[in-house]
């Protein structure tokens, strides 16, 4: 083994300031990792609603049409297509409402990879 690898670097040497600059790159690659896995959950869980929001809008669709088709006596047949047809819309609006405030309440992304980036720049260039 050489003499270096046995000893760590003196502190203030070149050695020593690459290996903490190494440090710190490792562990904003970490975070940044941690948030591309946080985004791409968001992602799952957006696009599952969104297709079951449109699942649900179908079902609104089927049931209107197949209300239609189905004997029903007269006098009641406007009032089941209304609201059959009006509930599975509501259950779909619901969805998409959901989907949607969930997308503007959600945080910019790798928004703490960056404040942390920030912060080691201020850090580095003298500034609190």
């Amino acid at each position: 083994m050489s003499d270096s690898a046995k000893h760590p670097p003196r502190p203030g040497s070149l050695r020593s300031l690459m290996g903490g600059v190494f440090s710190l790159l490792l562990t904003r690659f970490e975070l940044f990792v941690l948030e591309a896995e946080e985004q791409k959950d968001s992602l799952l869980l957006s696009l599952l609603l969104g297709g079951l929001a449109l699942i649900l809008l179908l079902l609104a669709l089927l049931c209107g049409l197949l209300l239609i088709l189905v004997l029903t006596p007269a006098s009641s047949r406007a009032l089941v297509l209304g609201v059959l047809t009006l509930l599975s819309l509501a259950a779909a609006l619901g969805l998409l409402w959901h989907v949607r405030q969930r997308a503007y309440r959600s945080p910019a992304p790798f928004a703490d990879t960056v404040a942390e980036v920030r912060k080691d720049w201020n850090s580095l260039s003298g500034r609190r």
